[in-house]
């Protein structure tokens, strides 16, 4: 520092030393380059700096900024990375660690560190085996790695075992699960590196080591079993011998069911009726065998007698979606009742929460109920769940139905002519019925009608000819009812011809006259591929008109035949022409054919 007079510039004085000016500053001592950090392990991150101020930590990848490690830290020269499980591997990171309070502060790694995978994946076990005391399992993994590895047994995340300490890392050892292991479904395998314990894995999920065994399934616990009534008793085993069924309540010895039974998982248990009603009861199922294999129910189940009794429905009765009936019970209790709807003995819908148990509830069967011959009610104690009973047997509900059955497929109707629309209904609403062609609305016949199954149509002159209509029918009153034409039906604007059948000819064609020559009728026939407009004229060899049969009729596809009556027409020869222009297409056609009259 130098201090002069501003007087006299000879005057003046410099420090006897130098002293230092410094700035803020952050330096990265960990990760600085070289490390080699494992994805889902922890390491601190590390540096020094002379600020107050809380830090910023993020991680670069070939330069370029990855993720934020934390947003913000204090700058206590330590932070704990726990590096994620998906953290892409590579040997090209940076830490950048940088002041909150001011962004030109900050510090990189000075080289690059490596973030790397697990070199060891365990593949079996590897989650929901079931290994039995006593047998080989082969424990297996991929690696790459060359050093030896060691395999160590955890039950429920402690260690519980060295299956090997040091074995090849070739990806499989043949392991003797010693008879003694204890039994559980919460063991895992990991593998280690024998050089590097850094690098191992477990199996990802756990697998089961099992003994020999009687499991109860069912009584469990929870259910409510009725005197008088039968169910199954179910379990599994891995033995052969037969086993005993008791039956215990508070924890003593209540009765044997049976002495001895198949061990095949299932005995059908007709309840006694003088059993002791409780919620205490358990089933114990023992080898017969060997004693020390056995197994309780889990938790107590309950056996109770009938307090409610459903008797409608209970069995056999059919009731239509949309109409009213009344279910129906008997019961012993005052309190409030709870009435459900099952379906194949699963929960279906609440008919009623709560009702005064007077034995009788109207039910409105909603239109939309799915239809079935599987349903039951379930009536139930507000206050005590365990107070319940089932429809005995199955009923049916079944679906309000329309069915078309005139026209239905294959009617040839004549525009301008009346015909009978008809169907078949279990429905009192009224309906509406549409027509359609092509499987497209065309027009709407009748918006209302009742539903008493016939309805006269009189076909409009206007309707287009085809051989592809439909009717629908609908009911006014839920548009999800309705039914169409089984298939399509014909309507032709003309009663001169006959259309023989929907066979589509590929090509116009008009064909000879049968019989000729003839007296005095014949028969002409032609074929259309498209709907078109149709003339068939006849004519004598002079070329004068005697006869016009169609004047550009609209016809559909199809073969149509004429009956031509010559009785008042001489003898000769005439001839007849076909004029067709296709109303979809450019396609037409115009032939003449000559006939021979003999009289």
């Amino acid at each position: 520092m130098k201090i002069t007079s501003v007087d006299d510039s000879n005057l003046f004085d410099f420090s006897d030393n130098d002293f230092s000016i410094f700035g803020t500053e952050i330096i990265v001592t960990s990760t600085n380059g070289g490390e080699n950090w494992r994805t889902g392990s922890t390491h601190d991150i590390i540096w020094t700096d002379n600020i107050s101020a809380k830090v910023k930590i993020e991680l670069f990848k070939g330069g370029a900024f990855q993720f934020t490690i934390t947003a913000s830290t204090f700058s206590d020269g330590q932070y704990p990375w726990d590096i994620p499980g998906n953290t892409q591997p590579g040997n090209d990171y940076k830490v950048k660690i940088t002041s909150v309070a001011d962004s030109n502060v900050f510090d990189f790694s000075n080289s690059n560190f490596t973030i790397f995978a697990n070199e060891i994946i365990v593949t079996k076990p590897n989650g929901g085996e079931n290994w039995q005391t006593g047998s080989s399992h082969d424990i297996t993994w991929t690696d790459n790695i060359s050093a030896k590895v060691k395999i160590e047994l955890y039950k429920g995340g402690n260690f519980q075992s060295i299956i090997t300490d040091s074995t090849y890392s070739d990806g499989q050892f043949p392991w003797d699960i010693p008879s003694d292991t204890p039994l559980g479904n919460d063991y895992k395998i990991k593998i280690s590196s024998v050089d590097d314990s850094n690098v191992f894995d477990f199996s990802d999920n756990d697998f089961s080591i099992f003994g020999t065994e009687i499991i109860v399934t069912k009584p469990n616990g929870g259910e409510n079993w009725r005197t008088g009534s039968t169910h199954d008793i179910t379990w599994t085993d891995n033995i052969s011998a037969k086993v005993k069924i008791e039956l215990y309540k508070g924890g003593a010895f209540q009765s044997t069911i049976t002495a001895s039974t198949f061990s095949d998982g299932q005995y059908p248990w007709d309840i006694p009726g003088n059993t002791p009603l409780g919620n205490d009861y358990k089933v114990k199922i023992t080898s017969v065998e060997d004693n020390t294999v056995f197994d309780y129910s889990d938790t107590a189940f309950t056996i109770f007698s009938s307090m409610i009794l459903v008797t409608k429905p209970n069995g056999g009765e059919n009731w239509q979606t949309g109409s009213s009936h009344d279910i129906k019970w008997t019961d012993n209790i005052s309190e409030k009742v709870k009435i459900e709807l099952f379906k194949g003995e699963s929960f279906h819908s609440t008919i009623k929460a709560s009702t005064f148990s007077d034995g009788q509830y109207p039910w409105d069967i909603p239109n939309d109920l799915t239809p079935g011959n599987d349903y039951k009610i379930k009536i139930s104690s507000v206050d005590d769940s365990n107070v319940f009973d089932f429809s005995d047997a199955d009923f049916t509900i079944f679906p309000t139905e329309l069915t078309v059955t005139k026209p239905n497929g294959g009617e040839i109707w004549q525009t301008g002519a009346s015909h009978d629309i008809n169907w078949t209904d279990n429905i009192s609403a009224k309906v509406k019925i549409e027509l359609y062609k092509g499987e497209v609305f065309h027009s709407i016949i009748k918006s209302s009608t009742f539903s008493d199954g016939q309805y006269p149509w009189n076909i409009p002159q206007d309707v287009p000819p085809g051989n592809d209509f439909k009717i629908k029918i609908t009911s006014v009153d839920d548009s999800s009812v309705f039914d169409f034409s089984d298939a399509d039906f014909i309507i032709l604007n003309t009663t001169d011809v006959e259309y023989l059948s929907n066979f589509l000819p590929t090509v116009y064609t008009l064909y000879q006259n049968y019989p000729n020559p003839f007296n005095p009728s014949t028969k002409i026939e032609f074929g259309l591929p498209e709907e078109s407009g149709v003339s068939l004229k006849i004519y004598n060899i002079t070329g004068q008109e005697v006869k016009v049969i169609l004047d550009n009729n609209r016809l559909p596809a199809g073969r149509f035949r004429y009956d031509f009556d010559a009785s008042r027409l001489p003898s000769g020869v005439y001839l007849y022409m076909l004029i067709a222009r296709s109303n979809v297409s450019e396609k037409s056609l115009i032939q003449t054919k000559k006939m021979i009259l003999l009289k």
